[in-house]
């Protein structure tokens, strides 16, 4: 007999159509704008003008920080989301760089997108609601507005989620690429922090805390959540579109 609960795994709830294609033609487009307007009003904000000290380092580590790299990395991403589907509904989907550029697409969203903003953003509200001094110092909150804390680590993570749900993808017949690009752009980060750390300049007031061997536990720890995140989104992926086929079950 057939396990419903694997019935509804196989086969998931949603299906590609031309509707779904303009859903997410609007969805880009609506994201790419909010991205854009949301970082000109940040990146205006000058830093080094003010007189306390704390405040005048973020005009030097504001590109270090987790979510500018991968909102600022989605600001390429969306681009390429709206070419591909805009090509798809047009029945071009087949062409040579089309086919090309949705692998590109895949390969980041699933290996740093999705795991990283999963990572950043939820981190960030678990230390934010407790401890935000850990965060960035008092004084950074009189500069950066209150509203753009959720534009930045709440909308993008309600994004990545709708992007996981409304794309179809599959389970990689080895997860060895992905595994090995999300690791080094972690890597090059741990290696960013290290540097910064080495001149003085903490990017988080919480990595005072991290001597001698806390620091690498934190390493590990910030490696097996990526993990966790990248390995949780393939569940979610068989949910919504299914596994492909249909097993039986005695």
């Amino acid at each position: 007999m057939l396990n419903l609960d694997s019935a509804i795994l196989s086969t998931g709830f949603m299906k590609e159509s031309k509707t779904l294609l303009r859903v997410r033609l609007w969805f880009y487009a609506l994201s790419y704008v909010h991205l854009v307007a949301v970082a000109g009003l940040l990146l205006t904000i000058d830093f080094a003008a003010h007189d306390d000290p704390d405040i005048q380092m973020y005009q030097k580590i504001r590109f270090k920080l987790i979510t500018a790299w991968f909102n600022l990395f989605t600001l390429v991403y969306f681009p390429i989301c709206f070419y591909c589907d805009w090509r798809e509904l047009r029945g071009e989907h087949g062409r040579n760089h089309v086919k090309l550029l949705n692998q590109v697409r895949c390969l980041c969203f699933t290996s740093i997108l999705l795991p990283t903003t999963a990572f950043g953003d939820i981190l960030f509200w678990r230390v934010w609601n407790t401890h935000r001094e850990l965060i960035a110092p008092p004084s950074i909150h009189k500069v950066v507005p209150f509203w753009s804390q959720h534009c930045m680590h709440t909308v993008s993570l309600i994004v990545v989620l709708a992007d996981l749900v409304l794309v179809k993808r599959e389970r990689p017949k080895s997860n060895v690429l992905n595994i090995g690009v999300l690791s080094c752009f972690l890597i090059a980060y741990t290696v960013v922090c290290v540097q910064s750390v080495m001149r003085g300049e903490y990017i988080y007031p919480g990595l005072k805390l991290f001597t001698g061997i806390k620091f690498p536990i934190l390493v590990i720890y910030v490696f097996l959540e990526n993990f966790f995140y990248y390995t949780s989104q393939w569940l979610i992926v068989d949910m919504v579109w299914g596994q492909g086929n249909l097993k039986k079950v005695v």
